[in-house]
């Protein structure tokens, strides 16, 4: 889904995409540049836990999810994120807490391109205070 979603937004140099598998590389990334938009692949339970150095739950998207939220939220320049998720998999509690961490947005699987795209711009064009 990476890939597909990487390219869509690429075409047409429409925006400038990089793409990380774990949430560690992406928030080094972060704190080095500023991004304006993030979008976060995965949603899963329970998220309390950092994961150790390089195990599969270092995946974004994988138990780190909030945490990811929460560090992302506490950069100076924290970027707009779009949560995409089995959101019928996601409990009341587990979206409210996404939205409350920073999430802007979450973006249902599968996923429609056109949503998304509407999604990215709103979130693109939306005031710094609504984050």
């Amino acid at each position: 889904m990476t890939a597909v979603l990487s390219e869509h937004l690429r075409r047409g140099d429409s925006y400038e995409v990089e793409s990380f598998d774990y949430c560690d590389d992406a928030l080094a990334m972060l704190q080095r540049q500023p991004f304006d938009l993030v979008l976060v692949l995965s949603f899963n339970t329970p998220w309390r836990t950092w994961p150790s150095l390089r195990s599969p739950a270092r995946r974004i998207g994988s138990a780190s999810a909030i945490l990811f939220l929460k560090q992302m939220r506490a950069l100076p320049s924290p970027p707009r994120v779009i949560v995409v998720s089995a959101l019928a998999l996601m409990s009341p509690r587990a979206k409210e807490e996404a939205l409350a961490n920073g999430a802007f947005a979450l973006l249902p699987k599968p996923v429609i391109l056109g949503e998304l795209d509407r999604l990215v711009l709103r979130a693109l064009e939306a005031e710094v205070g609504d984050r």
